[in-house]
């Protein structure tokens, strides 16, 4: 009884697991050479992490061969549990053993046969991951379609008669069970070829993909020469034909069907909730913003000359182009945009008693719901206009130290005869009626103002492709006196980087293929400068003479005897060739790694892993390096990324 017993809880295990490994087998391994073939998944998840290719196709040889081994090895140990002839008569015996026995030799020569022709490039689906011979070691010195040894008969032995041991082993065993088992592999495996194997086959050799196989040519010309006419056509223009009809049919069946389908019912019912949740998530944020609004500092309505204050980014890199003729866009369109890790340099203007504490945020244009406040953070994307020295004291590490200067002084004529704070930002709910409208004697006063820069670089700079705008606040506060039209942060094409982030007015330091490992090593110099660009400030004492410290000492902004104080910025790019380790003093932090792995994948389609680059950065390769294994996964990744494919 307790042999009986532990027999059953060993079939049922050995059935449990056997399954699992066919699901797996068939969905798992399905959907990851699917991908692979669409997109490239694996070779790419290699690549990321410091590999190559061959690593690649390495690992997914040994993940499938040990699927495929447990999956062989878990149906065996069912059939070996399920084994039980009892008092069965001895013919019965003799002939299921010798038919099973027969199928299983089948299935091995069979098997045998297919790997002579395929070797292991094919057996393992080597063209999922290489498209040229140099591209793999196993792969072959031609990508063309041979139907030799067993494919001169069959166009898939896997799909007809690969799964023949599976139904050996259930006739040996006299088991429902492992027929049914053999039966779910029979299922999976059709799948496996229909979803997977025979589009990839179909987008990567095209028309060398024949329709019908050897044997099914040989009865179909027998069968029109036995007829004596053709019965079965050589063409596919009847079957598109009624192929298009049943399209048809079908897309208008399942027109109709859709509309009563229970996803869709699903859908109607959770839509109402959804987008109730969406409205309150919008209601909250516009009350949040519509309340700090209210609760603007008030001070701000004691303000002059509102319409002094004003932020112009100057035009990149991007328009410099475009106005040369060697951009992709127009020269109106570039004006608005910068090339990611680009610096942008911002003229600002404001009257000469402007608060010392005025600072200008880069955001997202989505990011805020009001154009009064600014109601998130800037997450270090800011700069100040003007800071004082007490200002620039205050500066501890992980505070901005970008920060702007003056340029010079001007008198300016305010157009604006009286401006009301309240109704010019559109507040419309009195909260500043106390503070009232301050109005001015003449429409054509002169005012004067303070003109000077701002630099926004390296880790000021939003490092990641989108439009933004620019705000300028009031005093160290989040209310807003003045904004930026959007602009777009993007990336150039792979064979303009070095003229697009190099200098404008030198020639190209090399005229070379995008791929080629001279270019690309200097392109990605250009890069990662521009990734880990120091920026230098510091403060100097201006003469009293100079025009900022005249406009500041009448504006009475509490300037000392020896003069105003200003601060000069200036970029460093650390990297001054291709044979310097790409690093900041021998290392990479988590934040600048992350950083150029992102402007890498962007500016040249190649992903790497944040620690990948930390350690190669520790053990001292080099720019030049870095771009023989971007090279590299280019050409691994390059054969792929075109939708058109060998047609002939």
């Amino acid at each position: 009884m307790w042999a009986t017993g532990n027999k059953r809880f060993v079939l049922i295990y050995s059935i449990i697991q056997c399954i699992c490994w066919i699901v797996f087998r068939t969905l798992v391994l399905g959907f990851l050479l699917r991908k692979q073939s669409s997109s490239q998944l694996i070779t790419r998840w290699f690549i990321k992490h410091g590999g190559n290719g061959e690593e690649a196709f390495s690992s997914w040889r040994a993940v499938y061969n040990t699927v495929t081994i447990m999956t062989y090895g878990s149906f065996g140990l069912v059939a070996a549990t399920a084994y039980h002839w009892g008092d069965a008569l001895v013919s019965n015996l003799v002939l299921f053993h010798t038919l099973g026995l027969l199928l299983i030799a089948f299935h091995v020569w069979s098997s045998r046969s297919v790997y002579e022709v395929l070797g292991d490039f094919g057996w393992f689906y080597g063209d999922f991951f290489a498209r040229d011979s140099s591209m793999l070691s196993l792969a072959p010195s031609d990508f063309k379609l041979y139907y030799t040894g067993i494919y001169r008969y069959l166009n898939d032995p896997e799909k007809v008669i690969g799964q023949a041991a599976f139904y050996g082993l259930a006739l040996i065993s006299r088991s429902w069970a492992v027929f049914a088992l053999a039966l779910l592999l029979q299922i999976g495996s059709f799948l496996f070829n229909t979803y997977v194997e025979t589009p990839h086959m179909q987008k990567i050799y095209g028309a060398q993909v024949r329709r019908d196989s050897g044997i099914v040519r040989t009865v179909k010309n027998a069968v029109n020469k036995g007829v004596g006419q053709p019965v079965f056509v050589n063409g596919q223009n009847g079957a598109a034909k009624v192929s298009e009809e049943d399209r048809q049919l079908l897309g208008h069946h399942s027109r109709n069907s859709e509309s009563l389908s229970m996803v869709d019912l699903l859908t109607s019912t959770t839509r109402p909730v959804k987008d109730m949740f969406l409205e309150t998530k919008g209601l909250l944020s516009t009350t949040t913003a519509r309340l700090a609004e209210i609760t603007l500092p008030a001070e701000l309505s004691k303000i002059d000359h509102l319409n002094m204050y004003d932020i112009k980014p100057h035009p990149g890199a991007a328009w410099k182009m475009a106005s040369s003729g060697k951009g992709s866009v127009s020269s109106k369109i570039a004006k608005n945009m910068y090339y990611l890790g680009e610096s942008i340099r911002v003229s600002w203007q404001a009257p000469v008693n402007h608060s010392r504490r005025d600072w200008i945020g880069i955001y997202p244009v989505t990011a805020n719901f009001s154009n009064q406040i600014t109601t998130v953070g800037s997450k270090g994307c800011y700069v100040y206009t003007h800071p004082d020295e007490n200002l620039l004291a205050e500066m501890v590490v992980g505070d901005s130290v970008f920060a702007g200067f003056v340029k010079s002084a001007a008198n300016v004529k305010d157009a604006a005869g009286s401006v009301d704070y309240a109704s010019m930002n559109g507040l419309t709910n009195g909260s500043f009626a106390r503070g009232g409208s301050r109005k001015r004697n003449s429409a054509s006063a002169s005012v004067q103002v303070l003109q000077g820069e701002v630099l926004f670089s390296s880790s000021a700079l939003p490092f990641k492709v989108g439009t933004y705008e620019m705000r300028l606040h009031h005093g160290g506060t989040h209310a807003v006196i003045a904004q930026s039209k959007p602009f777009e942060i993007t990336v150039c094409e792979t064979k303009d980087i070095v003229r697009a982030l190099g200098q404008q007015s030198a020639p190209d330091p090399v005229q070379a293929s995008p791929d080629d490992v001279e270019y690309l090593s200097h392109a990605l110099l250009h890069i990662i400068n521009k990734t880990f660009a120091v920026t230098d400030s510091h403060a100097v004492s201006l003469p009293r003479e100079s025009p900022a410290s005249i406009a500041a000492s009448n504006g009475h902004m509490g300037v000392d005897d020896a003069g105003d104080v200003a601060v000069q910025t200036e970029v460093v790019e650390p990297l001054e060739s291709v044979s310097d380790v790409f690093s900041v003093d021998g290392a990479l932090d988590e934040k600048q790694a992350r950083r150029l792995g992102y402007a890498i994948k962007e500016y040249l389609g190649v992903e790497f892993a944040s620690d990948v680059l930390i350690h190669a950065a520790k053990h001292g390769a080099t720019v030049l390096d870095v771009a023989k294994r971007v090279v590299e996964a280019r050409k691994a990744l390059s054969a792929y990324s075109s939708a058109t494919f060998l047609t002939k």
